[in-house]
């Protein structure tokens, strides 16, 4: 059972929270000086993010705590990792190298969908070139800097399950949570509790209106609306914590369909909301579909009423980095995510279609040092 908190016991809970963060930076710095410099440092960025957030709750999904959907859960070792990242990023640690809070792994260009959007439409449905053993490899290589969470996706990381069994159980999960980005095609009772027994966290699940017909459409499959809702149904039961995902048009930036679209998610019981801004890559290259700023102004004002209105409470947290990335800055290419695509290349993310460079192939300093020289391409890198 998922329990929202809010109010006061939502103040207490954060409270804790960076009780917990002093004590690991008192930890980590050798002197009491260092710690609270790094700890002033780091309070800026939280108010900052708070503000353009509007955090007013946070969500119990068994035993932990959830705050965002690119955060780890707490109480862990990978919510620990993330407030090492930030402290270092703020004051470097002695001893301690720069890592991720989070490595998007493409790990199959396989996909039963025709999605109007897809960002790796090129080599969809082409042979697969990299294996299990390939993306175990690269996972761990990523882990031994520090990595808090890794979001496995495609194609449709469902058509190759087992392959996905192997590595959930061959990846180091003491300190890194495990998130699976799918369609919910094939996303089974049965699966969904294999899934949670190898060490999975969640799902997000990819939900692009609040009706099927439209969805369908969008996704290019008739009844992959239902499929996406049993999906849903079948994480939350098998203990598993759960998004939808939404790619919203031009069309769809409004109150009453954004509005519509959160009744559905909270209908469904989901735990989470994230909004993927399109992007003119992929299927989308060359057409008209990147959001202007009224659509932008729609998606905050959207995010500020779900997450203070009194009547939406007990709704789900919504997760929108393009708000955050247009008013600070892009936190990809290496500096808090960056995206490995279905032939081991990295992007500083999904949508920057330029590699940097091959995380099977080249040293990860090497990798990391030039990914940190193209940086982004729309936002300065932060």
């Amino acid at each position: 059972m998922a329990e929202v908190i809010t109010g006061w016991r939502y103040t207490l809970d954060q409270l804790r929270v960076w009780g917990h963060a002093r004590r690991l930076a008192h930890r980590l710095y050798p002197t009491t000086a260092e710690a609270r410099l790094a700890l002033r440092e780091l309070l800026k960025v939280v108010l900052e993010n708070r503000r353009i957030r509007h955090f007013t709750r946070s969500v119990r999904v068994g035993p932990r705590t959830f705050q965002l959907l690119s955060y780890p859960g707490r109480p862990s070792a990978a919510w620990d990792e993330l407030i090492k990242n930030e402290l270092h990023r703020v004051r470097p640690i002695p001893g301690k190298q720069e890592g991720l809070m989070v490595l998007l792994m493409a790990m199959t260009r396989k996909c039963p969908l025709s999605c109007a959007h897809c960002f790796e439409g090129e080599v969809l449905n082409q042979r697969d070139e990299i294996t299990a053993d390939d993306v175990i490899r690269m996972i761990r290589n990523f882990q031994e800097r520090g990595v808090a969470q890794v979001e496995l996706s495609g194609g449709e990381p469902m058509n190759r399950f087992e392959e996905l069994l192997r590595i959930l159980e061959g990846s180091d999960q003491r300190a890194t949570d495990f998130w699976v980005l799918t369609s919910g095609w094939n996303l089974t009772p049965e699966r969904a509790t294999r899934l949670k027994a190898a060490g999975l966290t969640g799902v997000a699940v990819s939900v692009d209106h609040w009706d099927p017909v439209a969805h369908d459409a969008f996704r290019g499959r008739s009844r992959s609306f239902a499929h996406a809702h049993e999906a849903v149904r079948n994480a939350r039961d098998a203990g598993l914590v759960v998004a939808l995902s939404l790619v919203p048009l031009r069309s769809f930036c409004n109150e009453a369909d954004l509005l519509r679209y959160a009744a559905t998610a909270a209908d469904w019981g989901a735990h989470f909301i994230r909004i993927v801004e399109p992007r003119a890559v992929g299927n989308f290259a060359g057409k008209d579909v990147e959001l202007g700023p009224s659509e932008h102004a729609a998606l905050d004002e959207f995010v500020r009423v779900l997450h203070t209105g009194k009547r939406y409470r007990c709704y789900p947290i919504v997760d929108h980095y393009g708000s955050y990335q247009r008013a600070v800055g892009c936190s990809g290419a290496g500096r808090r995510f960056l995206y490995v695509d279905t032939a081991g290349e990295v992007h500083a993310c999904p949508f920057c279609r330029k590699p940097c460079g091959s995380a099977l192939h080249q040293p990860m300093e090497e990798l990391l040092a030039d990914m940190e020289a193209e940086g982004c391409i729309v936002h300065a890198t932060v």
